[in-house]
């Protein structure tokens, strides 16, 4: 299966070819940091991190997801399995962590791949796959957007993901962690950068309007070695409908409700507080306001009569 590029992404290729880089993101990334050691200096810990997690919402008993680049901790005095232990210490028995736990994603669509969840590493980032290996954490079985948890919640959100029909939907960990009210944090990721959850609008609202039933267009079948080494397989809804977003077009509508952002030396924290931003979502979704400008939502029609 392919699909039609668009304008932006021929520009992008044409662009990436001229100066010969293979990865303009990671580029801008590298660029990025090579400024930012020259302006910050402070240093933090785990427990400063943190600490600002609990001034943002985080306490005993909480359920947090954690999308992170560690490239971004310039002045970092510590390691990721530290990080992720202070946070799990935090959390106490009756909190829950996740993290995404997706496969490179190069391999998703590769003729003949097999996904391993026992094995197989993350392309989610170093703090993602630190966590993958950590003791007892649980992993979902779906090759597109697998996750791993630990905690009180654990198995609830992994145990059912390979019986989801878009990887988005009540089976998923994604849709049950919002139904949980989780916080979600961005560690050293772009402000308007929401993680995985912003998906769930689309899969939510498949059957009301045309526009998001695109991004769920045909079945494909994913194979996964089970725990008894057989290989089984699954069917997914998917498109390969090319994608571009500019997520400020959402989170210009949020307020102190809905999400919060503090630093500390040049790492940048937001929490996402979705009990209130995901049902905020879905009442943008239906007005034609998502995070996507391709494919442009523009030509559909929605409840454009009410008030945002």
């Amino acid at each position: 299966m392919s699909y039609e590029k668009s304008f932006y992404t021929k520009i992008g290729s044409t662009a990436k070819n001229i100066l010969g880089i293979r990865d303009i993101s990671l580029f801008k990334k590298k660029l990025h940091k090579q400024i930012g050691k020259l302006i910050y200096h402070k240093k933090y810990t785990s427990k400063d991190i943190v600490r600002m997690m609990q001034e943002m919402g985080m306490k005993e008993g909480s359920f947090v997801c954690i999308h992170s680049s560690m490239k971004e901790f310039y002045n970092f005095r510590g390691t990721a399995e530290e990080l992720i232990e202070e946070m799990i210490s935090v959390l106490g028995s009756e909190g829950t962590l996740m993290m995404p736990a997706f496969p490179d994603k190069k391999l998703i669509h590769k003729e003949g791949y097999v996904f391993d969840p026992m094995n197989d590493r993350t392309g989610a980032g170093y703090l993602a796959e630190t966590f993958r290996k950590y003791p007892n954490v649980k992993r979902s079985i779906n090759i597109q957007h697998s996750a791993c948890a630990i905690g009180k919640y654990a198995d609830y959100l992994t145990k059912d993901h390979q019986f989801s029909k878009d990887c988005w939907d009540e089976y998923s960990p994604w849709r049950r962690s919002l139904e949980l009210g989780v916080l979600v944090f961005n560690f050293g990721l772009p402000r308007s950068y929401m993680g995985t959850f912003h998906h769930c609008v689309e899969s939510k609202l498949q059957s009301e309007y045309p526009y998001y039933s695109q991004f769920f267009t045909s079945l494909e079948c994913f194979r996964y070695y089970g725990k008894d080494g057989h290989i089984y397989e699954y069917l997914n809804k998917v498109s390969r409908l090319d994608r571009r977003t500019r997520k400020k077009k959402v989170t210009k509508y949020f307020t102190s409700e809905d999400w919060c952002i503090k630093k500390i030396s040049n790492l940048e924290i937001k929490v996402f507080y979705t009990a209130h931003c995901f049902p905020k979502m879905l009442e943008l979704g239906r007005k034609g306001i998502c995070v996507y400008y391709v494919p442009s939502p523009k030509k559909y029609e929605f409840e454009r009569n009410k008030n945002v």
